[in-house]
């Protein structure tokens, strides 16, 4: 039997299933149940056949996926154009199918980091009691 047509040993196949459901590969081969899964991990996308497995598989979820988002973007379409639907349910049907379209630029999010001095500006010194109304503000006395 030639190498691209033998079947994948179960161990493989859980590699393949948990590489499309993680993306990650030593994440899979270590689901997968392999002892090392860095080494394994890399053995496993090196293999011909596996890949080929991974790529077969991904295609028909991408299908199924697709299909799907159709169906949904038929039936938005039909309660967008229906005539006995409230407007408010009308106007929300054609904003999801603007958004499936790309017609919405995506929200901005604003990250602000801390732009604090240099830690070498920062005086390190320990102010004067004349700064706090010239007692001690802590008695060493008076700790009971």
């Amino acid at each position: 039997m030639a190498d691209t047509q033998r079947r994948l040993t179960l161990r493989q196949e859980r590699f393949v299933l948990e590489y499309i459901a993680t993306g990650n590969a030593t994440e899979a081969a270590r689901l997968a149940g392999y002892a090392n899964p860095n080494m394994h991990s890399a053995r496993m996308m090196a293999n011909d056949r596996i890949n080929a497995e991974i790529e077969a598989r991904r295609s028909v979820v991408v299908e199924d996926l697709e299909a799907k988002i159709a169906r949904y973007v038929a039936a938005l379409e039909k309660e967008a154009e229906d005539t006995g639907n409230n407007e408010s349910s009308r106007i929300r049907s054609l904003e999801l199918l603007l958004k499936v379209a790309g017609g919405f630029a995506p929200e901005k999010s604003v990250v602000s980091n801390f732009h604090g001095g240099f830690l070498a500006d920062i005086d390190l010194e320990e102010p004067e009691y004349d700064d706090f109304g010239g007692d001690n503000p802590i008695d060493i006395n008076d700790l009971h």
